[in-house]
């Protein structure tokens, strides 16, 4: 018995030293972004963006390409960590590129793009949308971890973050340490999520064009986190409609913009309600006509899926809205959010 007691307590020993060992590492390399950093923008773009001009921006959270219609997330309440195989990953990637190229934005905010994760077998994810978009881009990252313990297989390895692109002239660009909701330790190897402010010249005005992206928390406990971080998003807002700015915020919210109300089956994550009381005098939120734009659990069989509004924009008052619709047809095939398109122009 003796000897038992002694094997199991060397073995208990042996646990809490690499458990030591693992945790002093993941602080030690912790990701431990400024409250403002420098983004550096991407390619080649000199045309301005005009005044009274239509253009079209897309929001679209492409969910690293690993969250197509066959994959059964477990942060969704389903069993699988990473996707099926790199092939899936490879042909969902092909597919949201080709259907970006289809709808033909101006500017296109994506989210979830990876730049060196397992999840996503390290494939550069923000390389392959330079080379083939082109313009100029800006890549801010929101996930920075050498190795992710859990769950079981762990994650490992996850470099990702919001994409902006445009074939618009990008002055500069910046990424803005939103509050972090997670504590210590869990917070060393989660998200440290950031929105991007690129600032765009307006031609013949000393006005600018400031176009934000965000993605905000999800699976935190609550929804604090997420109601500070709007929060923080509206005040910068306000600030730079000050200056005499136009300013458009696009992206994944993870909070449901419309005001329909559903019941949410036991064990599916389930968004809060956006805090429309933030939102200013200038400042509308704008969503795809009460269309769903994610599905919260999976795989996607289009039957008795529960679908929430989580995709959308706010815009200030001197941005005139021309249509805004949720482009439907790619149906959660390739990712769990549907692309949300925005057509709107500059006001003189």
């Amino acid at each position: 018995m003796k000897k038992i007691l002694k094997i199991l307590a060397g073995f208990i020993g042996v646990v809490f030293i690499l458990f030591l060992i693992l945790l002093s590492y993941l602080w030690i390399r912790e990701y431990r972004p400024k409250e403002v950093e420098d983004i550096k923008v991407m390619g080649k773009a000199e045309e301005e963006i005009e005044s009274n001009k239509e253009y079209k921006i897309m929001t679209w959270n492409i969910g690293y390409a690993g969250l197509d219609k066959d994959t059964d997330f477990f942060m969704d309440g389903g069993n699988m960590v990473f996707p099926i195989d790199k092939s899936h990953v490879e042909n969902a990637f092909d597919n949201i590129l080709k259907i970006s190229k289809e709808i033909g934005a101006d500017f296109k905010l994506f989210q979830e793009v990876d730049k060196d994760s397992k999840r996503s077998y390290h494939i550069d994810q923000v390389e392959i949308l330079k080379d083939n978009l082109g313009g100029n881009l800006a890549f801010a990252l929101n996930y920075k971890v050498d190795f992710v313990p859990f769950p079981l297989p762990p994650l490992g390895k996850i470099t990702s973050g919001i994409l902006t692109q445009t074939e618009k002239k990008i002055e500069k660009s910046e990424r803005y340490q939103q509050p972090i909701p997670h504590k210590f330790p869990v917070r060393l190897a989660n998200l440290k999520r950031g929105f991007s402010a690129s600032y765009l010249p307006v031609k013949e005005s000393d006005k600018k064009f400031v176009l934000v992206n965000i993605h905000l928390d999800a699976y935190e406990s609550g929804n604090q986190g997420r109601l500070a971080q709007s929060k923080q998003i509206i005040d910068f807002i306000d600030s730079e409609y000050k200056k005499g700015n136009y300013v458009l915020v696009g992206g994944d919210f993870n909070q449901e913009l419309s005001e329909v109300k559903k019941e949410v089956p036991e064990g599916i994550w389930d968004p809060s309600p956006f805090p429309k009381e933030y939102l200013k005098d200038f400042m509308k939120l704008l969503y795809g006509d009460s269309e769903t734009s994610v599905v919260n659990d999976k795989p996607y069989t289009g039957k008795d899926a529960y679908l929430s509004t989580i995709d959308g924009f706010i815009v200030t008052d001197n941005i005139e809205v021309k249509n805004i619709k949720t482009i439907k047809e790619q149906n959660f095939q390739y990712s769990d959010h549907n692309p949300v398109l925005l057509e709107f122009k500059l006001k003189n």
